[in-house]
């Protein structure tokens, strides 16, 4: 994911919430980190909320500010991160069968908080022997807090899944040195610093082991879970009708073009060259399947209004009435109070 690309996505609250608290928990000044960013400290807390991505980047290039030379507080962030197993892709993790199978599904990820990029290392036959962080689009200053949160993240991930410490055979740390703290999960005696990327390598022969808390039934069907849209516009070539299911399955962070564009694989101007052929605008598209979605939650739920609205990613049920109205015409109170409308049974004799 290029920078440029990457910036113009909505992204889930969660890494700003984070950073944020461990901010104010260390007494540092997270308010006007926020501010620099540009960043409402609502949205920050808003559960399931979403932010734009450049601002993502601009309060982590805050927090780094702040943080320089506090491992250990970027090693709290790696301890939250290493927590939030959240999503099809994140119960895809937790119960893979596997070493080769958690590599392969962490080296699906689309776009990630640290612009990073993750592939397999392999043996001359494909065993999967190693795994990979590169940062090709992030910001320099980024790199050092990505690199420890990185190897935090996969040695205490892989000291769960394994049931124990995890024998890496060699860890290529991309700094000129490691601090001790951050071998909490990892033996110092295998890491090499100054290397150009972070690579951890271990036995091949690990990677086809069972683990002890893998589930291959669960694993298969949260990876499925996780790709069915992709899969279906594999197999149908249904450009509208694909867009609608990415829409439908994360609401709050499939309102932008980019964002379904990523999730598809495909460049944004791709996927609106592929829409207008087949008589289709996005925002319609997007405004469609908003309402439907609206209208179902109206009539079928006891949910508030302003829990809808943020369940479609609106800032404010202010802002979701004004689009609701231009949709159906009337409030969402009134639509569900109309959609709860029973005549009584007299008035149909």
């Amino acid at each position: 994911m290029k920078l440029n690309s990457y910036q113009n996505l909505r992204v889930a609250n969660f890494s700003v919430h984070a950073l944020r608290r461990i901010l104010e928990d260390a007494d540092l000044d997270w308010r006007t980190a926020l501010a620099n960013a540009d960043i409402d400290p609502n949205a920050v807390n808003r559960p399931g909320g979403t932010i734009p991505a450049r601002k993502e980047v601009a309060f982590q290039l805050e927090f780094v500010a702040l943080t320089r030379d506090r491992v250990d507080l970027w090693l709290r962030a790696a301890r939250a991160y290493t927590t939030a197993t959240v999503g099809a892709r994140g119960m895809a993790l937790a119960t893979a069968p596997t070493i080769a199978a958690w590599v392969e599904a962490v080296s699906a990820v689309d776009y990630s908080p640290a612009l990073l990029e993750i592939g397999p290392l392999r043996t001359s036959d494909g065993t999967v022997t190693g795994l990979q962080y590169t940062y090709p689009e992030t910001p320099e200053e980024l790199i050092p807090f990505s690199a420890y949160r990185d190897l935090y993240v996969v040695s205490r991930s892989f000291e769960w899944l394994y049931g124990g410490r995890f024998p890496f055979t060699r860890i290529d740390f991309p700094l000129p040195e490691v601090a001790p703290e951050a071998l909490t999960y990892v033996s110092s005696d295998v890491v090499v610093c100054g290397s150009e990327t972070l690579r951890l390598w271990w036995d091949p022969v690990i990677s086809t082991e069972e683990l002890p808390f893998g589930n291959a039934f669960q694993h298969a069907a949260w990876v499925r879970a996780d790709t069915e849209v992709l899969d279906s516009f594999r197999a149908t070539g249904d450009w509208p009708d694909t867009v609608a299911k990415a829409i439908r399955s994360a609401p709050a962070l499939n309102r932008k073009l980019a964002n379904v564009a990523a999730a598809l694989q495909v460049s944004p101007r791709t996927l609106q060259r592929k829409l207008e052929l087949a008589g289709h605008d996005f925002a319609d598209l997007r405004d469609k399947i908003l309402c439907d979605l609206a209208c179902d939650l109206l009539s079928n739920s006891d949910h508030s209004v302003a829990r809808i609205s943020r369940t479609l990613g609106y800032k404010d049920a202010a802002s979701f009435t004004i689009a609701f109205k231009r949709w159906k015409g009337i409030p969402p109170s009134a639509y569900r109070d109309a959609s709860h409308y029973r005549p009584d049974s007299r008035s149909l004799e």
